[in-house]
């Protein structure tokens, strides 16, 4: 007789032993399936961080919220440390990926911003800044240092004028976009933001509209960002009358007095402030009377980018004056270590030199132009920085900032 099949051998296979290649696979053991969850976990994690960095370079709302909601569960130091090592990684693919040629001015500025004029109209303008040329030759571009008019809102003279500067010898992708307003024809104000800087307690009773009064509106033609958070130096602000932040000694000071001039320099040498109609502090200042700053003749510096190290390569924004006052120059740059941004400055024609914010999402300076209807909206002067089309004129910035009127 033919011999029966045992009850074990007729059994459906299991999931221990269900057939390979090669015939019976081994059973899975909990390493291996703790293997392939760190794995998946690893790339989520991953297409996580991917999806963080592209939302804090494309929206302007996300990298503050971002850094904002890590500061309260990290710690502030932590996150600086965090900033500072993505800034590191950023710097150096850049050095990798760049292929050594610099920027032109003309490549990086918006076309409805580029004025409908020929170089040689710009260049011998007899009421454009003077140009200054290359700092560094190794890094510059062919339109380093020439001047040439932005173009305003219809119907408002030509009172701005913008050029490039490659402030980093070993960098060409390092830029400086400069802006010299002409105070002749234009006015500065600032604003105080519906939070910052947040003021000691009790809170002194001021209002934080956060945006440009309606008033000023129909003579608005450009607004820049402002300084530091209250809790990055807790430097001093008063605005409207209201002193939002008491001043620190020693702390360098955006001002203007009564009659619209304007002013950059310690807190020491403007007589505590009086005959001020507004004020903003910040770190040291980068250049005074035409001297660096003794703390950034080295790139070892932890003074003008909250607790990041001076040699933190960075998007940076500062405001320098001309030695008559005349010119306001307005900063914004890319990739840059607080001494590159001073020495570009200082090389534009600014004598005296404040840095104001920095990191990737606040530093701007847009114009604004008359849409459907009158509304006013913003335009970037740069390609790449990040701001909303109501920027200081829709929702309420929290930020403190400057805005620039045309003179009557």
């Amino acid at each position: 007789m033919p011999a029966m099949p045992s009850a074990i051998s007729s059994l459906p296979p299991t999931v221990h032993d269900a057939p390979s290649q090669g015939g019976w696979a081994a059973p899975i053991s909990p390493a291996r399936r703790s293997s392939r969850w760190r794995l998946r976990l690893a790339l989520l994690g991953g297409a996580g961080l991917c999806a963080a960095w592209l939302g804090v370079k494309q929206v302007p709302w996300f990298g503050p919220l971002v850094a904002d909601q890590l500061r309260s569960l990290l710690g502030s130091a932590r996150v600086t440390q965090l900033e500072e090592a993505v800034a590191g990684v950023e710097d150096r693919v850049q050095k990798v990926v760049s292929d050594g040629k610099a920027r032109n001015l003309s490549d990086a500025t918006p076309p409805e911003l580029l004025p409908a004029a020929t170089d040689a109209e710009v260049t011998h303008d007899a009421v454009s800044p003077r140009r200054v040329g290359f700092l560094y030759p190794e890094t510059a571009s062919a339109e380093d240092g020439l001047w040439r008019p932005v173009a305003t809102r219809a119907g408002q003279s030509a009172s701005i004028y913008s050029t490039i500067v490659h402030p980093d010898s070993e960098r060409p992708y390092a830029e400086l976009f400069v802006f010299a307003l002409d105070l002749s024809k234009l006015r500065v104000q600032a604003v105080a933001g519906s939070i910052e800087p947040k003021s000691a307690d009790p809170a002194p009773d001021a209002p934080r509209p956060g945006v440009v009064p309606e008033g000023d509106r129909d003579a608005l033609v450009a607004a820049f960002n402002g300084g530091f958070k209250a809790e990055h130096g807790r430097f001093g602000m008063m605005v409207d009358g209201t002193e939002l932040l008491a001043p620190k000694p020693r702390s360098c000071t955006f001002a203007a007095t009564s009659d619209g001039s304007l002013r950059i320099a310690p807190w020491g040498e403007l007589a505590g402030g009086a005959g001020l109609g507004w004020w903003r502090q910040t770190p040291g200042c980068m250049v005074q009377n035409g001297q660096l700053h003794a703390g950034l003749r080295s790139e070892d510096s932890r003074n003008w980018g909250a607790t990041l190290e001076g040699k933190t390569v960075i998007r940076r924004s500062a405001v320098g004056l001309a030695a008559d006052g005349r010119t306001l120059f307005v900063g914004i740059s890319n990739s840059t270590t607080a001494r590159a941004l001073a020495l570009g400055m200082q090389h534009a024609g600014a004598r005296d030199v404040a840095q104001l914010d920095v990191n990737f999402s606040f530093p701007r300076f847009v114009l604004y132009r008359e849409a459907e209807g009158g509304k006013l909206t913003a335009v970037g002067a740069v390609k790449g920085l990040l701001y909303q089309k109501d920027e200081y004129v829709g929702r309420a910035s929290t930020r403190d900032f400057f805005y620039v009127t045309a003179r009557p």
